[in-house]
């Protein structure tokens, strides 16, 4: 589970939002310095300290409402309507039913790409995939997604990063998302550096009578991409069941880019008659996707297609026809019951995912092929001693396997076990204090086709650590000192890092087996975190983070002196020692800035700026490389309108700061190329109008119809790949209910 921090104003939790009917967030990105960014996050301070007209000293005479006091947790509802997006000083919540996006969402990551926090990596905006954001600079491997507290992984590596693929992640069984930024929770993996995102599935619910309630959904954009999606809910005495179907599909903006993707997800639940719910959910997707190709007309075997545009930096030619074809399916078990020993709850899941990487090699036709395999389990009681204290004891454990046609090989168990107990000190002084301890073991594959990457180790090298975490975040609320300061808290949070090699990229990147020499990562995460009301229902959250990881994990390939070739011997049994690398100390440091709320009843805004920095403190080449791969400057910005009764306008608006990406792409089993790509700053735009159509059409309810424009000025922007960024592209949705 999450955990929220105690936030009362006025003896009651206050009531937060960003918009009566919904809110997109959006990241802005452009060619900006950082000045004008000092010169707003002044302004603002202004009004966190209360110097604006209409602030929080101007609001003493409103009334509160409110629900009864929870420990350490606010309450999120508003006069003003339904929230979207809910702030506490330590969490951001997006409920995804209040929430408007431009574009039609195809999966979970389409919600996630809006906040400030999230760096969105992909390929491209028109193909889901896999790892395709990086929270605070943090790429998947020092992050947690998870499942209703689950976490969802794969052994990542061979041939891609591999360890959450966003487009098997369909919203429609997602009721919130929670995201817990930074390592300060005790009851998720330690690789939890960046943070945590918690995916809150929607608990199953009785119905008045045993007709489903059915939604339909429809979205058509340029390049011939369709998006479909249905969907049914229903119950009988204390049964339930869900029932989704999605399918998505697109030519692509780039030279051979197709992808469709179709995705099934079928819930049985039970309501317990005391409270709680028993489920098993099973889904089911299949991935068929093209990989760019060079298409260069300085370049005659590329046969150049002057339809598409140029691209000079894929590994493949539109001869070789490369594909990377997938299916996936899983099973999970979810079981929640309040009883006298605190609120129980355990989920246990099994999965199995393959990937396809295939092309024409000389005509010759050539499959890598894989396949993942997970199995986890979580168990959880929260118990509340009192209004002042509450206690969570968790035991979790994975085992991650993965191989090829005929192989399952185990290559990582992670044991974890974590106790976090909540305790209001004094009416306006809370502290959320925790320990975990994880235990890993990796299994470091040492062969090749002609015999042993190291000599004298054995086929697998098998390695173990285990470590003990402290976690701590303290909030006060200020209040009580200054008419000035009411509504205001200020959060601390301080706990140890650590994380061993558990990802493929680490132990076996490229098939090398680095993870022999690897050791695990450790240091110190701090956030400081000022949390307060402006005027109105506007709320703002601006937070500092200081992360010092010592042995930081980089990769080292373009320096290694121990990587063995025909004109560079290696003393035996010393190879592939520095193919990847632990840093002396890597410092990651930031400014994040949320802000949010009606500047009028029928007009609401949202504004997101960020700044961070990685800095190598030793003087490893590879450590000046690891720490160019970020975007300085970025910000979120946009405006919800309701022109008319029945007619919104969306508009969204991002920059992004200039940065250095790196791009590693395998050519054959034993054959990679390594390239760096700098991508310039830049600005995007899209703009959406939403037509509320009706509320009851014989059978249909509350149709929607949505027509949009994504990068509205058709602005010039490459990806992390180092692809042209799509053009501007029209489309148009539409959504009712049966």
């Amino acid at each position: 589970m999450s955990y929220r921090v105690a936030f009362s104003v006025d003896a009651a939790p206050r009531e937060f939002g960003w918009e009566k009917s919904g809110l997109a967030i959006r990241r802005a990105q452009g060619r900006a310095g950082g000045g004008w960014i000092k010169i707003l996050t002044g302004l603002l301070l202004l009004g966190f300290l209360g110097l604006w007209p209409g602030g929080p000293q101007a609001a003493e005479s409103q009334p509160a409402t409110s629900k009864a006091h929870s420990l350490n947790e606010i309450v999120v509802s508003s006069s003003a309507g339904d929230q979207a997006v809910a702030l506490t000083p330590t969490s951001t919540t997006i409920v995804l039913d209040n929430y408007d996006t431009v574009i039609p969402a195809q999966n979970v990551g389409d919600y996630l790409k809006n906040l400030i926090m999230f760096d969105y990596r992909g390929g491209s905006d028109l193909v889901p995939s896999d790892d395709s954001f990086s929270l605070r600079s943090f790429e998947t491997n020092r992050f947690v997604v998870a499942i209703d507290g689950l976490d969802l992984r794969r052994t990542g590596g061979r041939k891609s990063t591999n360890i959450v693929d966003y487009a098997y992640l369909p919203p429609f069984l997602i009721e919130k998302i929670e995201v817990l930024p930074g390592p300060h929770s005790a009851l998720y993996p330690a690789k939890a550096i960046g943070g945590v995102v918690n995916l809150v599935s929607r608990a199953p619910a009785l119905r008045a009578d045993a007709v489903p309630e059915v939604k339909v959904s429809t979205s058509y954009k340029s390049y011939n991409t369709q998006n479909y999606t249905v969907s049914a809910q229903g119950s009988a005495d204390q049964f339930t069941y869900d029932l989704g179907y999605q399918k998505y599909k697109t030519d692509g903006y780039l030279r051979n880019s197709e992808a469709e993707i179709s995705t099934v997800v079928g819930r049985m639940g039970y309501v317990i008659p005391s409270g709680g719910h028993l489920a098993l959910t099973g889904s089911y997707s299949d991935n068929d996707k093209r990989i760019p190709v060079n298409n260069d007309p300085g370049d005659k075997t590329t046969q150049y297609d002057s339809a598409y545009p140029v691209v000079t930096g894929s590994a493949f030619t539109n001869s070789d026809s490369p594909s990377w074809d997938g299916n996936a399916f899983s099973y999970r078990l979810d079981y929640r019951q309040p009883t006298s020993l605190g609120e129980l709850s355990a989920e246990a899941s099994y999965a199995e995912e393959t990937k396809d990487r295939a092309y024409l090699d000389k005509g010759v036709y050539t499959s890598m092929f894989t396949r993942y395999y997970q199995q986890a389990a979580k168990l959880q009681d929260r118990y509340r001693f009192n209004d002042s204290h509450e206690t969570t004891l968790e035991v979790d454990g994975q085992q991650l396997y993965d191989g090829d046609h005929d192989t399952k090989d185990k290559r990582m168990e992670i044991k974890g076990m974590g106790v976090q107990h909540q305790w209001r000190v004094v009416p306006r002084l809370s502290l959320t204090a925790g320990l975990r301890y994880e235990q890993v073991d990796i299994w470091v594959s040492n062969t090749t086709t002609t015999g042993k990457y190291i000599t004298g180790r054995p086929d697998w090298i098998e390695r173990s650590w285990g470590e003990v975490l402290p976690k701590s975040m303290l909030t006060y609320e200020l209040d009580d000192l200054a008419t000035a300061l009411r509504e205001t808290s200020i959060s601390l949070g301080v706990s140890r890092i650590w994380r061993a090699p558990d990802y493929h990229g680490d132990y076996n990147p490229q098939g090398r087996p680095s993870g022999a020499w690897l050791d695990p990562e450790h240091g110190l995460g701090v956030d400081a975190i000022l949390k307060r009301r402006l005027v109105g229902n506007i709320e703002a959250k601006l937070s500092y983070f200081h992360y010092i990881i010592e042995d930081y994990i980089a990769n080292n390939s373009n320096y290694a002196k121990y990587t063995p070739s025909a004109k560079n011997k290696v003393t035996p049994g010393m190879e592939y020692k520095d193919y990847k690398i632990n840093l002396d100390e890597m410092v990651r440091r930031g400014v994040e800035l949320e802000i949010g709320g009606n500047l009028l009843p029928d007009l609401s805004f949202y504004l997101g700026a960020t700044y961070q920095k990685l800095e190598n403190q030793g003087n490893e080449l590879a450590g000046f490389d690891a720490a160019s791969n970020v975007a300085k400057y970025r910000v979120n910005a946009g405006l919800r309108y309701n022109l008319l009764k029945n007619v919104k306008l969306l508009l969204d608006y991002k920059f992004q700061d200039k940065q250095v990406s790196e791009v590693a792409e395998q050519l054959t089993a034993d054959t990679w190329t390594v390239r760096e790509v700098a991508i310039d700053a830049y600005h995007l735009v899209d703009f959406g109008v939403q037509f509320n159509l009706f509320k009851q059409w014989g059978p249909c309810k509350d149709g929607v119809l949505r027509l949009f424009i994504e990068n509205a000025f058709d602005a010039t922007y490459y990806d992390t790949s180092g692809y042209p960024g799509t053009d501007r592209t029209y489309g148009v949705g539409l959504s009712f209910r049966l």
